[in-house]
């Protein structure tokens, strides 16, 4: 058993490397110039990080789950061709992009490589590399301390040898995810994806079973920051332009300023973009919003807990304030008092009735908000009425957020007694250099139910626009289709049609690197966007409107000088 954090230090790589060594720290990634990943042992005491002086900010790696759910409902599905209107473009004569030259990175479940969707008219693959981390028994890379890549050559004689061996996506939705992006179609020409022109690279996310309640599985954010840097790595090496498509979410977040992928520098240059889907806790009950003021004597929030092992909750502020927290068990155990300290003291304790552990840290200023963040760790935790309880420290503005942690990784019972939708996007997917979709039912020509809300830092409008993601038809397991429905599935069209976009851009002879920066190819969704008369607009729901490729290709035209 073991457990990761997330680094942020100061210095050389040496001197970090140096460090870990000193303090025993044997299993780790440096993933760029300011941040690294570690690995220890489940007993490893994680105060010892706190004097480790170059160690700026530290942070324990937290779970994270798919925005895509496997439907099974091909007869009622909905065609990519349907959903993403590439038509215009297939059908277009005097339009040739088809998403050559750009890499779509799928970080997920996986992929079925033997799927003929994947598979060029040549026998050769679309996939560049494959990182299965969960494959144990032969190294990678030495910059990467577990798992296995698998090569192009390795695919293409799997390939010919109709040999399974090397990787298996035993859940779908990595799969999904990349033919919805751009499988060619070959085991059914209706069911193409986007940018057929377009390359992959694949990671197969580490599983971790059980983490809250049994049966379900996790990913970690510390393993998914270590697949952005693979995807990179891979990406500069081929020398073409990149889109990351992120279909996993960590919880959400209600006020943000930065995430640990702003350490990347690459992810900031022209040709490499970010997509995430908005998140799927639109319709789910684990966000608690609430006010607390100055002269309040307390304030008490209830949340009901199924059946389940364990749970995490956490609190941010929306400000400077100062918020004191106790929790109340359902036997009316009360947890310690947690206070601000300038210390990244830990509070550990027992509720002695239910035999429930508990961990509390406070986190002052939190490095990604600038504000208040108070993480609750309660292990092997009984089911009933649980009880937060707010004082007032030192307030300003009073607002703040509780959330439990995402709907499919916890229990159905498990949620707040009064919850709030808004403020819901899924933490990476919070900053300004992501494009957030949120998904769209062409069903009822509406908002999916589930499509996770904004806004962000009170005035940040997230998501950026809204693409279908109910039902849409894609490549599956063993050679298969399948229905998926998620802001992961909208996040998958809208890469595809991305990756359209930028080649289409380096056609023109106007063609400069500066207009496939991240902000300027948002902007010609935004401009492109479907917007309906009964909507105000942007808002908090759809943002800037529906997803239109034949407009936005338009809107690009009529820009280009």
């Amino acid at each position: 058993m073991e457990k990761s954090y997330i680094i942020i230090y100061q210095g050389t790589l040496t001197e970090i490397e140096n460090i870990f060594k000193e303090s025993n720290i044997d299993k780790y990634m440096i993933l760029n110039e300011q941040l690294a990943v570690i690995y220890v042992p489940i007993t490893f005491d994680e105060k010892k990080l706190n004097a480790i002086s170059i160690i700026t900010h530290w942070e324990r790696s937290s779970p994270m789950s798919s925005l895509i759910e496997i439907t099974d409902n091909l007869t009622e599905g909905e065609t990519v061709t349907t959903a993403a209107g590439t038509d215009y473009i297939y059908k277009n004569p005097y339009i040739t992009a088809d998403g050559k030259g750009v890499i779509i990175a799928i970080i997920d479940s996986g992929i079925d490589y033997l799927h003929p969707d994947f598979i060029n008219p040549d026998g050769t693959t679309k996939i560049i590399s494959i990182w299965d981390q969960n494959h144990e028994g032969q190294s990678m890379d030495e910059k990467y301390i577990f798992g296995r890549e698998i090569t192009r050559d390795e695919i293409n004689k799997a390939i010919k040898e109709n040999d399974k061996s090397l990787t298996q996506d035993d859940i779908g939705t990595g799969t999904i995810a990349a033919g919805i992006c751009c499988g060619i179609g070959n085991l059914n020409s209706f069911y193409q994806g986007v940018a057929i022109g377009s390359e992959l690279i694949v990671v197969k996310l580490k599983e971790y079973k059980d983490t809250y309640m049994e049966g379900k599985i996790n990913y970690q954010s510390s393993d998914f920051l270590a697949a952005i840097k693979y995807a990179i790595d891979v990406a500069n090496k081929e020398d073409k332009f990149l889109i990351v498509n992120l279909t996993i979410g960590e919880k959400p977040i209600a006020t943000i300023r930065a995430t640990m992928l702003q350490t990347f520098e690459e992810l900031a240059k022209p040709g490499v973009v970010l997509v995430s889907g908005s998140g799927n806790e639109g319709n789910t009950d684990i966000h608690y919003e609430g006010k607390i003021m100055p002269n309040e004597r307390q304030q008490d929030i209830i949340f009901q807990v199924g059946e389940q092992r364990n749970l995490e909750i956490a609190l941010f502020t929306n400000g400077p304030d100062k918020i004191t927290t106790e929790l109340i068990s359902p036997a009316g155990e009360l947890s310690f008092r947690i206070i601000y300290s300038p210390e990244y003291y830990i509070y550990k304790g027992t509720f002695n009735i239910e035999d429930t552990s508990y961990q509390m840290r406070y986190t002052y200023p939190w490095l990604e908000s600038g504000y208040q963040q108070l993480s609750i760790y309660l292990e092997d935790i009984k089911p009933g009425i649980w009880t937060i309880r707010l004082n007032p420290e030192f307030i300003i503005n009073g607002d703040f957020s509780i959330y439990l942690p995402n709907k499919s990784l916890i229990s159905e019972d498990t949620r707040f007694l009064d919850p709030n939708s808004s403020s819901t996007i899924t933490f990476y997917a919070s900053t300004e250099n992501i494009i957030t979709i949120g998904a769209y039912n062409d069903k009822t020509d509406s908002l999916w139910i589930g499509s996770s809300k904004g806004p962000v830092s009170i005035r940040n409008i997230k998501p950026d626009i809204v693409a279908p993601g109910v039902d849409i038809i894609g490549p599956f397991k063993n050679e298969s289709y399948n229905t998926a429905t998620g802001t992961g599935v909208s996040s998958s069209l809208v890469c595809g049609v991305l990756a359209i976009i930028i080649q289409y851009i380096t056609q023109q002879k106007s063609f400069t690197r500066a207009s496939l920066y991240t902000a300027v190819l948002k902007t010609y969704l935004m401009l492109g966007a479907t917007k309906q008369d009964i909507y105000n607009y942007p808002n908090i729901s759809q943002g800037y409107g529906i997803l239109n490729l034949s407009e936005t290709i338009i809107q690009i035209a009529n820009n280009i000088e």
